[in-house]
């Protein structure tokens, strides 16, 4: 089937926002960044930032990378737009103590509003895409070929928590002084597992990785102008030679000759920089130079999975287009587009490279019956700068005082005639069909057949069967085992164990719920609770 074309759905009106309405100052106190960390980055205007001990101002395009764990106030000026991102560091290293400002050239602003989405969670998966953390951290190698002078990387990290965080620990503190033995009993595994899950998921035995942390820890610090004897030392070689043959064996030189190619850099004024932050302070320079970060990462091609939410949702064609299918049907969308997605009704949504798709706002599926059709309207663009305010105002608590999150899906649903917010019009059928819907979100490992529906719901089995086709797009065997792998995500998501996902979806056990699961996902469900998602969890970004 062809995609429809937007044209033959489009009603030519223009959505009632005030673009020159000034956008109102916003304040956050005491934002989530509880376990993982962050960057604010300023897409216009400016903004205050304060902690316990510093202060900062931000003007557009510069941002504030804060660690974990450290608290902060956020003062957003009238007209700004502060955009709160968090990179899914948990399978990454960030071994930075402080904040630490990045500027970011304008041409990054698509880049990092797409960083931004991921940290939503309605994207799949959690595919590298040279993302936040590889530029801020710069954690990937340089290309030799266009830059010899970048800093030795770190090893690839473990997947599996236990030696996640074993290499954390490693990374934070390369001196550690702990043998494996040790560290395995630590994480309560044996020693053969970690050896064994080092290998399998970074490519390096357990020793090797250890030592290339230790030798771009060392490269760090060398990069700052520390003495090569003080930097061999500092993480945990006992012997210059030994230090000297590891750093010969990982980056191909010695000491003496990295640091030679690196005498030009700035000698460092701050003490014992962890080894990370070295990384950043080298790669920032280079970027001061206009070379480095001067184009900015690919938005990558993205998709969502097949999804039936209960909530009705708006979303925004910000940048290129995106191709959906809702209910059966195929809808593309152009630049400046938004589209009113039906609760209850399976949808999905492909974006090719470089296209960026926004939530302006939901409502709860209860509020309202299905829609008949799917809505779609051109918003204007001159409106884009108050669009971005609300996705941001409505999914994250960087908002202003008696912020309305229904506005823009309010303004959106009065451009169409209160008939077509309604399902296909009168009978019984129809009704039936919503309170299935609503029955098995509830009790999704109820059994009940569709004859025993009919029979209960005083309507004809098969016409209640097309009746189902129609509002849904799917049968009703179809739509219920969407409806539960939409929900087996959000469990798994939630941390629930595969077996309590199984009883609560009404599988027979673990294993029935594995073969469907990873028929559906092509993984397994511990794979998906590894590797199959990325947002954060942290309360700043609401979802």
């Amino acid at each position: 089937m062809d995609w429809q074309n937007v044209n033959d759905v489009v009603a030519h009106h223009q959505l009632p926002i005030e673009p020159t309405l000034e956008i109102p100052a916003a304040r956050a106190t005491s934002p989530g960044n509880a376990r993982e960390p962050s960057l604010l980055w300023m897409h216009t205007g400016a903004a205050r930032v304060q902690t316990a001990t510093e202060q900062h101002r931000l003007t557009a395009g510069q941002g504030i990378w804060m660690p974990a764990g450290v608290p902060y106030e956020v003062d957003v000026e009238a007209g700004s737009l502060a955009v709160p991102i968090f990179p899914a560091a948990g399978s990454r290293s960030t071994v930075i103590d402080r904040p630490l400002r990045v500027d970011f050239p304008g041409s990054w602003s698509d880049w990092l509003i797409h960083q931004f989405a991921r940290s939503l969670g309605y994207l799949r998966g959690a595919a590298d895409d040279s993302g936040l953390l590889d530029l801020v951290a710069n954690a990937h190698p340089a290309d030799p070929a266009h830059d010899d002078r970048g800093p030795l990387p770190a090893p690839p990290l473990p997947t599996s928590p236990e030696a996640l965080t074993i290499a954390r620990t490693l990374l934070q503190d390369p001196s550690h002084g702990a043998g494996i033995g040790e560290l395995a009993q630590s994480a309560g595994i044996s020693v053969r597992t970690l050896q064994q899950q080092f290998r399998n998921e970074t490519g390096l035995p357990f020793a090797r990785w250890r030592t290339a942390a230790r030798v771009a820890a060392a490269a760090s610090y060398l990069n700052l102008g520390h003495d090569i004897g003080w930097a061999g030392r500092q993480v945990g070689f006992s012997t210059p030679a030994g230090f000297t043959k590891a750093f010969h064996a990982h980056a191909g030189v010695t000491p003496s000759e990295y640091k030679g190619q690196h005498r030009d850099e700035p000698t460092g004024a701050r003490p014992s920089p962890s080894p990370l932050e070295a990384q950043i302070d080298a790669h920032m320079h280079r970027a001061a130079g206009g070379e480095a970060i001067a184009k900015p990462p690919s938005i990558p091609a993205s998709r969502t999975w097949n999804r039936i939410n209960d909530f009705h949702v708006l979303v925004w064609a910000c940048r290129g287009t995106a191709q959906l299918v809702i209910g059966g049907r195929k809808h593309r969308l152009r630049r400046g587009d938004a589209a009113w997605l039906p609760a209850g009704v399976p949808n999905s949504i492909t974006l090719p490279r470089g296209a960026l798709l926004l939530p302006l706002g939901s409502r709860p599926g209860s509020s309202a019956a299905l829609p008949a059709d799917v809505l779609i309207q051109s918003l204007p663009p001159q409106a884009e700068a108050r669009l971005l305010h609300t996705v941001v105002a409505n999914y994250s608590f960087i908002r202003p005082e008696g912020h309305d999150p229904n506005d823009v899906t309010r303004r959106f649903l009065e451009l169409f005639s209160a008939p077509r917010l309604l399902t296909a019009a009168g009978g019984s059928g129809v009704s039936a069909v919503s309170r299935i819907v609503e029955e098995i979100r509830r009790e999704p490992a109820s059994r009940r057949t569709l004859v025993q529906w009919g029979a209960e719901l005083c309507v004809d089995a098969r016409t209640l069967g097309h009746d189902f086709i129609d509002a849904t797009g799917q049968t009703y065997v179809q739509w219920r085992a969407q409806l539960r792998m939409t929900l087996a995500r959000q469990y798994l998501e939630e941390r629930m164990t595969v077996s309590q996902a199984a009883r609560k979806l009404g599988y027979t056990d673990a294993s029935a719920l594995t073969r469907v699961f990873t028929r559906a996902h092509g993984m397994s469900p511990r794979e998906y609770q590894r590797n199959g998602w990325q947002h954060t969890d942290e309360e700043l970004i609401l979802r």
